[in-house]
């Protein structure tokens, strides 16, 4: 038997929340907008890309359908290198991807499903074993050494994907209301599953001793998860979620953590509500210090100490109008706007590690839709996801 896994307004000040303008040129416009420098167009999906994530270490880019079909490309090639297939969960659109902080493990999430897979680099070969003498073997014969040696064995090239992907954990089945997950940074399976306002145990499955024991987390109040992200940091097990938590009479928005001690929930009634039939983004920076939440309309974040505590109310950008978002390295944060009849989605590049937003960049592009957005480790490279052709298209910010 198999051991496996399966593994998007105008924003106003609310209470609780510090809204920032953003800042505009001396003579009070925004930087004109330009065209991206798109390096490279990645094509072949069908149902629309939903979901991006880059590995940490290796030039690998992964996407992820509307149709459940998850391919991973060579960056530097600019082909595909794989397609994980999970078994057919009804072709449900993927929410989520990501890595572990090394890059061998790969989760996707999507509707009832949660999957990981291996893509770490396969063993080297095994050193020729010494061949018996045998008098009666012909010397002469090419098969044999005559120095006693077995033909040395073939080299297996250290292709990360160019071979069936060993399924780690695999989970297709159940009818719970909510069913996500994603492999954290130090290569657990972190997984939950909750039904409506229930109390729900999250879950840490370590594949290996050397990332630790599993663990478990209760939370005492009802809380919904509907997107999830973990930190890229070997050592650590964060993990954020955004969702909503049950209050006294009713649900409110709300971020929770597990992975660090107790599980906890903040910005409970703080962060913005999710709007309905848009994607939801959360994710940390590629270097741990930044959190993201887009509601599908309204983009808040957090500075993430180095005790990778978060603590607090969000930033809200305002006047920023984000239909799906991702942050970078050193407070970059980049984000599409909702797409309009007859209008192509632009693309804002805002760095908010300031005393406040500074808008760096503006793109205008030939999609219509965006639903994912990804920074490459080092900031440099943006992927783009249309959400209506199917593209995945790379640019470069340097």
């Amino acid at each position: 038997m198999r051991h496996a896994v399966w593994v998007g307004a105008v924003a106003v000040l609310v209470t609780g929340v510090t809204a920032f303008a953003q800042e505009k040129k001396p003579d009070g416009k925004k930087p004109d907008d330009k065209k991206p420098d798109v390096l490279l167009k990645i094509e072949g999906h069908r149902g629309g890309v939903a979901a991006i994530a880059f590995n940490p270490e290796i030039p690998l880019l992964a996407t992820g359908s509307g149709n459940g079909v998850i391919r991973v490309w060579e960056l530097k090639a600019g082909k595909l290198a794989g397609r994980l297939d999970p078994q057919k969960h009804n072709g449900a659109r993927v929410n989520h991807l990501g890595f572990s902080a090394d890059g061998s493990l790969i989760s996707a999430s999507s509707k009832n499903a949660v999957v990981v897979w291996d893509i770490s680099p396969p063993p080297p070969p095994i050193p020729p074993k010494k061949a018996p003498f045998d008098p009666k073997l012909d010397p002469f014969d090419p098969k044999i050494d005559p120095k006693g040696t077995l033909p040395e064995a073939k080299a297996v090239p250290a292709d990360p994907v160019g071979r069936p992907l060993p399924v780690v954990y695999e989970d297709t089945l159940g009818t719970d209301a909510v069913k996500i997950g994603v492999v954290t940074g130090s290569g657990k399976r972190a997984y939950y599953t909750s039904t409506e306002g229930a109390r729900i145990t999250v879950s840490s499955h370590a594949f290996s001793g050397k990332v630790g024991a599993d663990t478990s987390d209760e939370f005492k109040a009802g809380f919904t998860p509907l997107a999830v992200a973990a930190i890229n940091d070997h050592d650590s097990d964060l993990v954020a979620m955004y969702g909503t938590a049950k209050g006294v009479d009713k649900s409110e928005p709300a971020v929770a953590f597990v992975g660090l001690g107790d599980a906890k929930i903040i910005a409970r009634g703080m962060v913005r509500a999710p709007v309905a039939g848009r994607p939801l983004s959360i994710n940390f920076a590629p270097d741990g210090k930044w959190l993201i939440v887009c509601n599908g309309e309204d983009l808040m974040y957090w500075r993430v100490p180095g005790s990778q505590v978060v603590t607090g109310d969000p930033k809200l950008l305002a006047n920023s109008p984000a239909f799906a978002a991702a942050v970078g390295p050193n407070g970059r944060i980049a984000f599409a706007s909702p797409p309009e009849d007859g209008k192509k989605v632009k693309v804002t590049i805002t760095d908010v590690s300031g005393t406040s937003p500074k808008i760096i960049a503006e793109y205008a592009t030939d999609i219509e839709k965006v639903s994912a957005l990804a920074f490459s480790p080092d900031g440099g490279l943006l992927a783009v996801g249309d959400d209506t052709e199917g593209v995945v298209q790379v640019w470069s910010l340097k």
